[in-house]
């Protein structure tokens, strides 16, 4: 049996840069880890981060797959645009993530795209110039997962089926878990989040990396996991904290769930929330 806490997050108001924010993305087809380069492109970052922070990719498709050339994801044109920001030591070289956009200046806003192979010629200061994509990060972890969706059946550059985005997250990175107290100097992007409370589960349906991320400020939290039937198959208690509790789903269930529904209520002393919980 694993260790029962996977990590533990200090969350911070303040963003700082002594490390780059890693984002993992929990996909049909697999999971893996995207490390953002916040000093060289803080526009570009903020603004990914800004959405990821508001689970706006949850459940959102990869729309656009070109086999040998890059996998490309968003939602349309939804939000504000942003500025290009362009840095000479940042290339569309394979591996890399980077804006999508129309072709016009200063366009880019939801879509991004993960290149499959070098495609310099996407950059901003190499030939033919056409086209000026801002790279802002690259896949440090399961490329081969990116490279899976690549080559996936497609209809018009279309998958089909669908893939989807499950859930992105924020990631720990080493230097959250080693610091020893010794400071904040972590990468993972909070606005002042102290004053909440919440649970969440993901990805969800569960699969066996899903993690059960907690945070209760300032209050007792009890956690229930709670079948079809109403049988209490864990119950847990989380003393008052400031801190994000990433647990692993097959530990906190201590059992093997079969497949069915399930729900996990959370219960502090002003609030109850319960979520659903589905196990294909």
């Amino acid at each position: 049996m694993k260790n029962i806490l996977l990590t533990l997050l200090i969350v911070t108001t303040v963003y700082c840069g002594y490390s780059q924010t890693q984002v993992k993305f929990y996909t049909t087809l697999g999971d893996f880890i995207v490390e953002l380069e916040d000093s060289l492109a803080p526009i570009t970052t903020g603004n990914f981060k800004d959405l990821v922070q508001e689970k706006y990719y949850d459940g959102v498709t990869f729309h656009r797959v070109i086999n040998n050339f890059m996998i490309q994801g968003g939602n349309g044109a939804t939000k504000p645009n942003i500025q290009d920001e362009f840095h000479d030591s940042l290339s569309n070289v394979q591996g890399t993530i980077s804006m999508a956009n129309t072709g016009r200046v200063n366009s880019g806003n939801t879509q991004f795209f993960i290149n499959l192979i070098n495609n310099t010629r996407l950059d901003y200061n190499k030939a033919p110039l056409p086209s000026k994509h801002p790279v802002f990060g690259k896949v440090i972890e399961n490329f081969g997962v990116v490279q899976a969706i690549g080559s996936a059946p497609v209809n018009n550059s279309v998958p089909n089926p669908a893939i989807y985005m499950d859930s992105l997250r924020f990631y720990p990175t080493a230097a959250d878990t080693s610091n020893n107290g010794g400071g904040s100097n972590v990468s993972v992007y909070s606005r002042s989040l102290l004053s909440e409370t919440s649970v969440e589960i993901f990805p969800n349906p569960l699969t066996n990396a899903s993690l059960l991320k907690v945070k209760a400020h300032k209050t007792k939290l009890t956690l229930r996991l709670i079948d079809m039937l109403g049988n209490e198959l864990t119950n847990r208690v989380l003393e008052s904290n400031e801190n994000e509790l990433l647990i692993e789903m097959e530990d906190f269930s201590q059992d093997q769930l079969t497949s069915g529904i399930y729900f996990l209520e959370s219960q502090s002393s002003t609030t109850t929330n319960t979520l659903r919980i589905v196990v294909p």
